[in-house]
């Protein structure tokens, strides 16, 4: 069950007529879950999660802004602020947990994301050379951490501290941190093939 995950890496493909986001569980090859789209990934459908041996049972929704529960009824939702010379803000608002802020954890995160020297390293080379860390927390609530690793290709580790944080919502975290503030080449390669007159 995804809701038992306590540390799973997150990676994507992408596609014109398809996204899908992949969970595999720490130590595993298979993978736990798929989030998937008809769609490229800046088609507004939402994510549909799907867990069970075949990966066919629906888990519920996920976009940018919102988790629902297969039954349509929403978790919560994330909110995302850009600021400039502090770092981002970060809100992770779940119904029954309340609201978990996230800042960047690390020296080489809070460099890169909490000083003027984001202007230079928020660039596709940043990505490439750097991981970006956050950690969701509140007073209520030991949270969770995800990190979009170095590399050219977006992927992301999720560890969760807080069994009650639900999955679901980290995945529109991690969506909406994929879409608005990482780079991935490949997302570049599919809006030129969809629209050679992009770019």
């Amino acid at each position: 069950m995804m809701q038992s995950l306590g540390s799973f890496t997150v990676t994507a493909e992408y596609g014109r007529s398809h996204t899908t986001f992949l969970l595999h569980p720490e130590g595993q090859r298979e993978p736990a879950a798929r989030m998937h789209k008809d769609g490229a990934y800046e088609t507004r459908y939402p994510f549909r999660v799907y867990t069970g041996v075949g990966l066919d049972e629906l888990a519920g929704y996920v976009t940018e802004f919102a988790a629902m529960t297969a039954e349509r009824v929403e978790v919560g939702t994330v909110r995302h602020r850009e600021r400039t010379l502090r770092p981002d803000d970060w809100t992770f608002t779940q119904h029954d947990l309340g609201v978990l802020c996230g800042l960047p954890e690390g020296s080489g995160s809070r460099l890169r994301h909490s000083s003027p020297l984001r202007m230079v390293l928020g660039h596709s080379w940043g990505d490439a050379l750097f991981s970006y860390r956050l950690r969701f927390r509140s007073a209520e609530s030991a949270g969770f951490a995800f990190a979009r690793l170095a590399g050219v290709r977006a992927r992301y580790t999720v560890t969760v501290h807080d069994p009650r944080v639900s999955r679901l919502l980290v995945l529109a975290c991690v969506t909406q941190f994929n879409t608005y503030a990482a780079t991935d080449p490949r997302k570049s390669a599919v809006d030129l093939t969809a629209n050679p007159l992009r770019g």
